[in-house]
């Protein structure tokens, strides 16, 4: 029997995350021969919404009226776009036994409804330090997306597609989540080097738990990083053995994979936080402002000061 899906489709939502989210569900209709999905679409009012696009969008339902799914997917925009209503807050409370799914501001609505409390969860990163303030119980995480139980959440994007790839591997299996990623491979942009690092293929992730495992580490221990001796004994291998693994599936060496990770998490709250750059620098394991930014112009191309002001005065364009 197919899994039916809602996507409640929020004012302004990004048209992209839709899509990298529909898309693979509907190829794995396509290479199943049958449908393992069901899909509608849910307005917050009036049957209508509009996407980041700015075109007007019917939808099949809108929450007044909308049939129950096994599962419901909250297409959220950006941050400074979002938008809830006590409806849409009440309608989610109501779905505390089925998977709930959050595409970038999205996981704020989940938020809001306490769906995500007691559970690993990412946001968009402008939305990370209002959750935290807000949402206490929530467990953020810093990947591009993440699975906790029926609760998935990602930052959106093309983090969507990811998303989906890795729960159609949990719901379906490891091949066909594979062949799905493959038909998508020649269409995404960028070298492999600019690829996230959440951005694992399914079968990889499914299969090399001790790769996750380094990798979860890695993520749990930013302030005072680990050596690559340190976390080659906490998942049980030799360091020679993790390097050979890194290697292979990750085209890196530990330490520089590791680097890689902290200057993610150093970029996040150098966007969505007031902090220093020296305090963010410290919190994420440089031990001064000089290393900090030698390392993040290697890796972004402009200082963590010429960042800070680009995206600044890019949010500022987009809203006028």
């Amino acid at each position: 029997m197919p899994l039916s899906i809602g996507f409640i489709l929020l004012p302004n939502y990004s048209s992209m995350s839709y899509v990298s989210a529909m898309e693979p569900l509907l190829m794995c209709n396509e290479l199943m021969g049958e449908s393992s999905f069901e899909f509608f679409t849910v307005s917050l009012k009036n049957h209508k919404t509009v996407s980041s696009l700015g075109n007007s969008v019917d939808t099949h339902y809108c929450l007044d009226d909308a049939p129950e799914a096994d599962c419901w997917v909250v297409a959220g925009t950006t941050p400074a776009r979002h938008t809830d209503s006590q409806a849409l807050t009440e309608f989610l409370k109501s779905k505390h036994q089925k998977t709930l799914i959050g595409l970038a501001s999205g996981s704020y609505s989940l938020a809001n409804a306490d769906q995500l409390d007691g559970y690993r969860a990412v946001v968009h990163c402008l939305s990370y330090e209002s959750l935290m303030v807000n949402h206490k119980a929530i467990l953020l995480a810093q990947e591009q997306f993440c699975i906790d139980r029926g609760r998935l959440t990602c930052r959106g994007g093309s983090a969507s597609l990811d998303l989906m790839l890795m729960w159609i591997a949990q719901l379906i299996g490891a091949e066909t989540a594979e062949a799905i990623s493959k038909h998508f491979v020649n269409e995404r942009l960028g070298s492999a080097d600019s690829i996230s690092h959440q951005q694992l293929n399914a079968r990889t992730k499914l299969e090399q738990p001790k790769l996750a495992e380094a990798l979860t580490l890695m993520e749990n221990n930013i302030e005072e990083p680990l050596s690559t001796d340190d976390i080659a004994y906490h998942v049980a291998m030799s360091r020679r053995q993790l390097e050979r693994l890194f290697k292979k599936h990750l085209n890196s060496v530990p330490s520089r994979y590791y680097l890689r990770v902290r200057l993610e998490k150093a970029r996040a709250l150098l966007f969505s936080s007031q902090r220093s750059l020296a305090e963010i620098g410290l919190s994420c394991g440089f031990s001064s402002g000089a290393h900090f930014s030698t390392a993040y112009r290697n890796q972004y191309g402009l200082t963590p000061s010429e960042d800070r002001s680009l995206h600044s005065a890019v949010g500022k364009i987009e809203n006028l």
